[in-house]
C-alpha cells in the first residue's frame, strides 16, 4: 500500500495584506481573475465567525482567523509557526483527531469540550470541529484544515432539558415512595433510601412528637424530636452504623443546627465545620464523639414543611472523599424534601390518629371481664393491618342478678377515633341497660332508641347472649350482626338461627329473641364480620367454613381461639377481628 508523501515543510500562509496588494497589482494588469478569487476566499475565511486554521503536517499554524485567535486569547502572530499543543495547552483530543485526519485522509467531525484562558471566566465550553486533509495538485500532503464552531449554549439547553427531566422523574419517584404510605416510619425510611447513598453518605429524619416538642419553637430552644429513620452509606465503619437507632428519642439542644431549622423553616448547611460548631450541632457528647468518627466534612439540614409549619427535619452527612453541598445540590434537595414533606406529614398524622384509636379501644377492651358464676370466657382482638385504619369493635360481658351473664359483641361502623369514641358510647350505654335486666330483644330496642336520640353519628351491630347456667338456657337477640357459633358437647358447630334486627342507632326498632339451650360444657363463640369477610367472596361461604371448623367444646378456650384465627384470620385483614368465647360449666 502507498501513502500519499508529506510535502515539504510549508511556510505561514501570505498575510491578508499581501493577497491583497497582489490583487491590486494583478488587476491593474488585466490578469488579476486568480488572485481575486483568492482574496475573495481570504475575506471569506477571515470574517467567518466560524473559528479557521490551516496546519502543516506537523501541527504547525500555517493560518487561522481573528476568530480562532480570539477563541484561544492569543493574538495571530503568536500562533503562527508554533505547534497546536504548544500554543494551546490541553487540545491532545485536537491534535489527535487531526493526525489521525493526516493519516488516513478520512474527514472527521467531533465535539469536544475546554476551556478558555480568561482568568474571570472559569467554565467549560463546547465546539464542533470538522477536519479535513489538504493536498497539493501532484498529491502531496500539505497538512490539514480545521473549521470549529463553538456549540456551548446548544448543549448547556440539552443538559439543562436532561436535568430538568431527571429532577422530574426524582420528584414523581419521592412522591411515589414517601407519599405511598400511611406508616410514618416507613415514609421517614424511604425518604432515606433515596438520599443515601445518591446525596450523601449518612441521613436521618427526626419528627416532631406528640410526647416530645409537638409543635415547632418560634425561638430556638431545646427540642425533642423523635428518630424516625437512619441511614449509612456503603463504606461507612460498621460499628458506626447506623449512629442512631430508628425510633430513638434526641434531645437537641437550643444552639443546635436542628433547633434553628425548625425555628427559622430554611435550610442550613455546615461545609468543614470546626470542632467548636460541630459541638454545637452534637445533641450529646456520646453523639459528638460518633459524628466525628464517621468523619462527617459538610451536612446540610432541611427542614420538612407541610402547610407552612414544620413537622420535622432531615440531616445529611458527607464524608471521605464525597465534595461539598452546593448551592445546586441544596437548591435539589429542598424541592426533593418539600415533596416528601407531604407524604411523612400524611403519615405522622395517620398514625398519631390510628394509634390513638387504637390506644383507646385497647383500654376499653383491656377493662377487666367477670362473667357471672358457671361461665368461663376468653377474648382475642386483632386490629387491622397497618395501612387500614382501626375500627369500632367491642366485646364484653356483664354479671347480672340471679347467675346470669351477659355477652355483648359489637362493632360500629366506620374507622378511626371517631368510631372508637362511639364504641365506648355505645358499649357503656349497653352495660347501663343490661343492669335493669332486660330481655336481649328489650335490651336493643331500648339501646337503638337511645343513641337515635341521642343522635349519635354512628350505626353500630352487635348481638347479645343473656346465658343461664344454673336453667342450662341462654337468650339470643342480634342487631344486624353476623350470628354466633354454638358447638355443645358430642355434637358439630352450628351458626345460631337468628332473626336479624337492624344496627343500633337507626331508629327502626323491630328486634327478636330466641332461646336457646345451652347445657354444661356447650361452647359460644361471638365474633365481628372482620373474621369473616373477604373482598370478592359471598359471606356465606366463610360463615360455612367457620361453621366446617374442628372445634371441641372441651378443649381450653385460648386454643379454640386460636384455632379460628389459624384457619379463617386473613394475613392482611381490612377490618378489626374480635372473638369473646364463653363456655357454661
Amino acid at each position: 500500500m502507498t501513502h500519499p508523501r508529506l510535502s515539504a515543510r510549508s511556510a505561514p500562509l501570505l498575510s491578508s495584506g499581501t493577497v491583497r496588494e497582489l490583487s491590486e497589482a494583478a488587476r491593474a494588469a488585466g490578469t488579476g481573475q486568480v488572485l481575486d478569487e483568492l482574496w475573495t476566499a481570504r475575506r471569506f475565511l477571515d470574517g467567518t465567525p466560524a473559528a479557521v486554521a490551516i496546519l502543516d503536517t506537523d501541527l504547525r499554524y500555517l493560518y487561522l482567523n481573528d476568530t480562532l485567535a480570539g477563541f484561544n486569547g492569543l493574538s495571530v502572530e503568536e500562533h503562527l509557526g508554533r505547534p497546536m499543543p504548544e500554543v494551546i495547552p490541553g487540545s491532545g483530543p485536537s491534535a489527535e483527531v487531526a493526525r489521525e485526519v493526516l493519516r488516513t485522509g478520512r474527514p472527521q467531525t467531533v465535539v469536544f469540550d475546554g476551556r478558555v484562558p480568561d482568568h474571570t471566566v472559569d467554565v467549560p465550553r463546547w465546539w464542533l470541529g470538522a477536519f479535513h486533509r489538504l493536498e497539493a495538485e501532484d498529491g502531496g500532503i500539505l497538512g490539514v484544515a480545521a473549521v470549529v464552531m463553538e456549540v456551548t449554549e446548544g448543549i448547556r439547553q440539552r443538559e439543562s432539558l436532561r436535568r430538568a427531566q431527571e429532577r422530574l422523574e426524582l420528584l414523581e419517584e419521592t412522591a411515589s415512595r414517601v407519599g405511598g404510605t400511611l406508616d410514618a416510619a416507613e415514609a421517614c425510611r424511604a425518604l432515606t433510601d433515596l438520599l443515601v447513598p445518591r446525596f450523601a453518605d449518612y441521613a436521618a429524619v427526626d419528627v416532631l412528637d406528640p410526647e416530645g416538642t409537638r409543635r415547632a419553637p418560634a425561638t430556638p430552644v431545646p427540642v425533642r424530636l423523635r428518630r424516625m429513620a437512619v441511614a449509612a452509606a456503603p463504606g461507612v465503619p460498621e460499628p458506626l452504623t447506623p449512629a442512631t437507632r430508628s425510633g430513638e428519642v434526641i434531645f437537641h439542644q437550643a444552639s443546635s443546627s436542628m433547633s434553628h431549622v425548625l425555628t427559622a423553616h430554611k435550610p442550613m448547611v455546615l461545609n468543614r465545620p470546626d470542632d467548636d460548631t460541630l459541638r454545637m450541632l452534637a445533641p450529646t457528647r456520646q453523639r459528638l464523639e460518633r459524628y466525628r468518627a464517621l468523619a462527617l466534612h459538610s451536612v446540610a439540614y432541611l427542614p420538612l414543611m407541610v402547610g407552612g409549619e414544620p413537622v420535622g427535619a432531615v440531616m445529611l452527612g458527607r464524608r471521605a472523599h464525597s465534595p461539598e453541598f452546593t448551592p445546586d445540590d441544596v437548591e435539589l434537595l429542598e424541592l426533593l424534601t418539600a415533596r416528601a414533606a407531604t407524604g411523612i406529614g400524611h403519615a405522622l398524622r395517620y398514625t398519631h390518629e390510628h394509634e390513638t384509636a387504637l390506644e383507646m379501644q385497647r383500654a376499653f377492651l383491656a377493662t377487666p371481664h367477670t362473667p357471672g358464676p358457671g361461665v368461663e370466657i376468653a377474648s382475642r382482638y386483632l386490629p387491622a393491618g397497618r395501612g387500614a385504619e382501626v375500627g369500632g369493635d367491642w366485646f364484653d360481658a356483664v354479671a347480672l342478678p340471679s347467675g346470669r351473664t351477659l355477652l355483648v359483641v359489637g362493632d360500629v361502623m366506620g374507622h378511626g377515633v371517631r368510631a372508637a369514641a362511639a364504641m365506648s358510647e355505645y358499649r357503656s350505654l349497653l352495660r347501663a341497660l343490661a343492669l335493669q335486666g332486660l330481655a336481649p330483644d328489650r335490651l336493643l330496642a331500648e339501646a337503638d332508641r337511645t343513641a337515635h336520640a341521642l343522635d349519635l353519628d354512628r350505626v353500630a351491630t352487635c348481638v347479645l347472649a343473656l346465658l343461664d347456667p344454673a336453667a342450662g338456657r341462654a337468650v339470643l337477640a342480634t342487631a344486624g350482626h353476623v350470628p354466633p357459633l354454638l358447638v355443645r358437647p358430642g355434637a358439630a358447630p352450628e351458626l345460631a338461627d337468628l332473626p336479624v334486627g337492624p344496627p343500633l342507632g337507626t331508629g327502626a326498632g323491630g328486634y327478636e329473641s330466641r332461646p336457646c339451650p345451652m347445657p354444661p360444657g356447650t361452647l359460644l363463640l361471638a365474633y365481628t364480620d372482620g373474621l369473616v369477610e373477604r373482598r370478592g367472596e359471598d359471606i356465606d361461604t366463610s360463615l360455612a367454613a367457620l361453621a366446617g371448623t374442628p372445634i371441641a367444646a372441651g378443649h381450653p378456650l385460648p386454643d379454640i381461639l386460636t384455632t379460628v384465627l389459624d384457619r379463617l384470620a386473613p394475613a392482611q385483614s381490612e377490618d378489626d377481628v374480635t372473638l369473646l368465647a364463653a363456655r357454661t360449666l
